[in-house]
């Protein structure tokens, strides 16, 4: 590879200090990095300027994304309909899709360049509301993470009633139920209790936010289901919301249809990388969180 596109998070205070390191290292290289004008005005130099990242389709072969999670469904959002593979560079605070750490920059660049990662391909979900009247809007964008319907600024329960392929499955009382790929599975739906998912797992799950019920549980269905969502109870509005994004709400009546995208989002990372080891040190799986988590006397816990 020799043409690169650039992403930041402009509001991160280790961007500029990130962009002296990986501007150099990759000029050292001999790759390009195309980025939009903010970008270059942040860098101060050694960017080959675009009018927006729309723009890199056709011009560049990879995408290198410095941020962190966020920065990088942001990236997968504006580039849907590119197909590049995004490689996530970490200066954010989590950085389980950002998996170059810092010190890891000047060799996934050398990776990129001499063609040695590994790209793996993501499932996107599409909804689409459908009103109590029968009116269909579409929802955009296309989630990676999920698609969530929570009960918002209200203080009470809301009423969802869930069917998969159209077959009615129960109706929880809670704030909110939470629909995601295996790539969502350890965003939001794992803080909400639900089972972790390797990327490529060709399932969703459906995990519901605080129920009303000791008899709850995560479902995980076929990749290929189309999951629906009704808002049964009276009170209030819900939200609706796409990788964190609100898109919309939801009145008494109203539903939304969740299905497979046939938009992929693909994922560049190093060769060898060890999916159990990253849900280990990032989010402390079977162990501690990596620097975080601390014993009584101060000192960090073993990773």
């Amino acid at each position: 590879m020799h043409h690169l596109g650039l992403i930041v998070n402009h509001a991160n205070t280790r961007a500029p200090e990130a962009l002296r390191q990986v501007v150099p290292a990759a000029a050292r290289l001999g790759l390009t990095l195309h980025a939009d004008e903010a970008t270059c005005r942040l860098a101060g130099g050694g960017l080959a300027p675009v009018a927006s990242v729309q723009a890199f389709q056709g011009l560049v072969e990879a995408v290198v994304v410095l941020g962190g999670d966020g920065t990088l469904l942001q990236a997968a959002h504006a580039l849907e309909s590119a197909g590049l593979p995004l490689m996530g560079f970490n200066i954010g605070s989590l950085g389980y899709l950002t998996s170059v750490d810092e010190a890891h920059f000047p060799e996934a660049l050398l990776a990129l360049r001499e063609d040695r990662f590994q790209v793996s391909e993501r499932a996107t979900l599409a909804a689409r509301l459908v009103r109590a009247d029968g009116t269909v809007e579409t929802v955009a964008p296309k989630a990676l993470n999920d698609v969530v319907v929570t009960r918002g600024l209200s203080a009470r329960l809301v009423h969802l009633a869930l069917d998969l392929d159209g077959v009615p499955v129960t109706t929880y009382a809670c704030d909110g139920l939470i629909v995601a790929t295996a790539t969502g599975s350890t965003a939001y739906s794992l803080s909400a209790g639900g089972p972790i998912l390797l990327p490529e797992t060709p399932a969703l799950t459906i995990s519901v936010i605080c129920p009303h019920s000791l008899g709850a549980r995560p479902l995980v269905v076929p990749v290929a289901a189309t999951v629906g969502l009704r808002c049964d109870g009276p009170d209030g509005t819900q939200l609706l919301a796409l990788d964190g994004r609100e898109c919309g709400t939801l009145a008494a009546g109203d539903r939304v249809v969740i299905a497979r995208s046939p938009v992929v989002v693909r994922i560049a990372y190093l060769a060898g990388g060890n999916p159990f080891a990253v849900l280990n040190r990032k989010l402390g799986w079977g162990g501690a969180l990596e620097g975080r988590v601390r014993h009584a006397g101060g000192e960090a816990c073993p990773p």
